[in-house]
């Protein structure tokens, strides 16, 4: 190559080194004598985060996309004077959850944000919205409370990343648990590990359940939390009234779900059949009178078998 042409790149690249110490000594003199800079981010990690900002930016623009059509879509039902929505308005929902209030209140323990990966994050806020979702669209709405969120922690900014979460028709108490919100003697909190048996729904009380997705690796924490903060505990009736071919552990929408199909008035059998998958393999429990032969006359009992459409949710 021609000296003239290696002379101009050889003065540019001495220029980039000079001006890349100084970057180096302006950081320095930033960090104070005594520190170190930061560890730089790998490789994997930076993938990592590019591909995460790739993601919302999709998502944004699918979810207007999504708005876009199902916008034109009401316009073209109007036009051919048909109905424009399948069921209630977004505002109409708001304004009967203010108005049609439950004896139901719920809140949802969210004081384990570091005991969980960000993969198992992003689920639990997942279950959370499902819960706000299966809510609003109930006959009989509860009382929504969301309590142990740390601000700017990681489940708060898994939050964020939902649009319009802030005008979400519940409560949210950050940096308060619900021992500094609700009077202890008014509290019940639900785990499977509870020797309490919840028969009913009491109005008044506040029903906590622990938004922990952990896959069994905290066995037992949320009823040891309890009972160590010195909290009425209760588990729900599974076992009293359905057999299942699993563990009685279910997510947390499924035991939101339950508790509110039961305050709607539907029993605990009708309302545990409805809400379990169908892999947990929930049957009822009957209790089958024995026929009695008498020498005058013979009765006859008959089994009657209960058929009910499971959903087949995935937790």
């Amino acid at each position: 190559m021609p000296e003239e042409i290696l002379e101009p790149q050889n003065k540019l690249q001495k220029i980039e080194n000079v001006e890349s110490d100084k970057q180096v000594e302006n950081e320095a003199k930033v960090q104070g004598p005594g520190e170190t800079p930061p560890n730089p981010q790998s490789k994997n990690q930076l993938k990592k985060q590019k591909r995460l900002e790739k993601y919302e930016g999709f998502k944004k623009a699918r979810r207007l996309k999504e708005r876009e059509r199902q916008k034109q879509k009401r316009l073209e039902a109007q036009a051919q004077g048909l109905p424009t929505r399948n069921g209630p308005s977004r505002k109409e929902l708001k304004k009967r959850q203010a108005q049609e209030l439950g004896k139901l209140s719920v809140a949802i323990d969210l004081d384990y944000d570091d005991l969980m990966h960000d993969r198992d994050v992003a689920k639990c806020i997942k279950q959370c919205l499902r819960i706000y979702t299966i809510n609003r669209r109930s006959t009989c709405p509860g009382q929504l409370h969301v309590t142990g969120i740390k601000t700017d922690g990681r489940i708060h900014t898994s939050l964020k990343r939902n649009d319009g979460w802030e005008n979400w028709h519940l409560k949210y108490h950050f940096d308060k648990t619900h021992t500094e919100v609700f009077p202890k003697e008014n509290i019940i909190y639900l785990t499977c590990e509870s020797d309490n048996v919840l028969d009913t729904i009491e109005e008044g009380k506040i029903y906590i359940i622990g938004g922990l997705v952990d896959h069994n690796h905290h066995k037992g924490l949320c009823h040891k939390r309890a009972t160590d903060n010195g909290l009425h505990t209760a588990r729900l009736p599974l076992n009293e009234h359905v057999n299942m071919k699993t563990r009685a552990v279910l997510s947390t929408f499924h035991v939101f779900e339950i508790l509110l199909r039961v305050s709607e008035g539907k029993s605990w059998t009708e309302a545990i059949i409805q809400t379990l998958p169908e892999r947990k393999g929930a049957k009822p429990k009957q209790d089958l009178e024995e026929p009695t032969a008498n020498h005058s006359n013979e009765t006859e009992v008959a089994n009657t078998e209960i058929i009910v459409d499971n959903k087949c949710d995935e937790d």
